[in-house]
């Protein structure tokens, strides 16, 4: 069989068999593949190349992705496996995990902060979360029980939520149901309800 390059937008590079095309890969790749423009090449050869373009291509499509935001390792493999790579999605993870740029742990506690920072989660929502994003259920729990959720946290969240709607009990019964939803335990939330309460008799005072 004959091995031709046509080269395609940007740096793509577009490879044919006998005059029919069967993939695209990078040229940096193609430059280091050990087959010249218009070779021969065996279908077992063809088989290892198909290969390690599919792999390379997923390499560099998960480089991409990480370039827009950190992800846990289970999130960015259903990623690329959503997208067609099958094998070459798990060897991709595999190698960006072995050079540190895949981190479960490290993903885990700054999404955790995140969570806390922006939505004002407790810590049960973290761990729901975070399970969500594919990380390991042990992991989750040990992310979640030291990350600091603030005492203030959840009087945020019950006067940006639910602090017009107190008054009534189907509201109490709103925001008591809103903060379970949180992540947060009824103690905690009654006290936070009790608290707002009591600011908002002093403010008419």
């Amino acid at each position: 069989m004959k091995l031709e390059y046509k080269p395609g937008k940007g740096n793509k590079v577009h490879i044919y068999i006998d005059g029919e095309y069967k993939m695209t890969a990078d040229s940096d790749f193609v430059y280091t593949c050990g087959f010249d423009n218009n070779s021969d090449i065996s279908d077992e050869e063809l088989a290892s190349l198909t290969d390690e373009v599919n792999s390379r291509r997923a390499f560099l499509k998960a480089c991409d992705l990480l370039s827009l935001r950190d992800h846990s390792s289970r999130e960015l493999l259903t990623k690329l496996r959503q997208k067609g790579y099958g094998e070459g999605a798990e060897e991709a993870v595999g190698k960006l995990t072995e050079e540190g740029y895949v981190d479960d742990e490290r993903f885990a506690r700054a999404y955790a902060a995140e969570l806390v920072r922006v939505r004002h989660y407790g810590k049960r929502r973290i761990v729901t979360e975070l399970l969500k994003k594919g990380i390991d259920q042990s992991l989750a729990r040990d992310v979640a029980d030291e990350t600091e959720v603030g005492e203030d946290e959840i009087l945020v969240a019950l006067k940006r939520k639910y602090g017009r709607c107190l008054d009534t009990e189907k509201g109490v019964r709103r925001a008591i149901n809103g903060l379970v939803a949180m992540g947060y335990g009824y103690p905690e939330i009654r006290q936070a309800i009790e608290t707002i309460k009591e600011e908002t008799e002093t403010d008419y005072e």
